[in-house]
């Protein structure tokens, strides 16, 4: 059975995993280069990896944020080798929760599912969040304009990571600490690989989304990220 697209916003979609997170010690895990071969990661904090990510933690997570695409389903010659590179990523691994961010066009969950599938990833529990959601959040917390003010550009999308962040405050997280982010392009899990630039592709919306949540959350947000925002 295929969730049906959201075409407005559905704050529910974030509220589903409130009780993963409130009140708890965060760490989100993005996908950046790590200075060591996993993430430093402690045994009370809820662990939320988000995409590839997910590699970098030796234990199961928590919570798995994760890019949904139709192209997911196994067999499927659309894919793009770094989007398929990405899930494998969590060959074996192990989530309580998977938070599939889906695309606006299809309902693409179980193309996702079946690839967990074939790779061995085991999870509990699943569920959804579509582009109008992602969208309200990020105008609740991220400073991102509802609608364009001069142009395309300051409407742009955060990354998934720093969605991911966002939405671990909003479900009252605290506090949450950001491991694996970075503004250069680059991939922990990828380390052979010389970064394209459009690996990175959301700098200047992640830059306004971390000062709007900085502002917001004060010293409950934590990460050597930060310190690369100007005050």
């Amino acid at each position: 059975m295929r969730i049906p697209l959201a075409t407005v916003a559905d704050p529910l979609q974030v509220e589903r995993v409130r009780s993963f997170i409130e009140g708890r010690s965060c760490v989100v895990v993005g996908s950046a280069p790590l200075k060591a071969s996993a993430a430093d990661v402690d045994d009370s904090e809820v662990v939320i990896a988000v995409n590839g990510g997910i590699s970098s933690v030796a234990r199961p997570v928590d919570l798995w944020v994760v890019a949904s695409r139709s192209v997911d389903k196994p067999g499927s010659g659309k894919i793009k080798p770094l989007h398929r590179t990405m899930l494998q990523q969590a060959k074996g691994k192990t989530a309580g929760h998977v938070l599939m961010l889906r695309g606006p066009k299809e309902a693409s969950e179980q193309d996702t599912l079946a690839a967990l599938a074939q790779l061995g990833v085991t999870y509990q529990t699943w569920s959804v969040l579509d582009k109008p959601t992602k969208h309200w959040l990020e105008t609740e917390t991220c400073a991102r304009p509802g609608k364009s003010l001069s142009g395309r550009k300051d409407t742009e999308p955060c990354s998934s990571g720093i969605l991911a962040t966002a939405v671990a405050l909003w479900c009252g997280g605290a506090p949450v600490r950001m491991v694996g982010f970075s503004f250069s392009p680059g991939y922990q899990y990828l380390p052979h690989e010389r970064p394209a630039n459009w690996w990175r592709n959301h700098v200047s919306a992640d830059r306004r989304a971390l000062k709007a949540l900085r502002a917001r959350y004060g010293e409950t947000l934590a990460g050597s990220i930060l310190e690369a925002v100007a005050a």
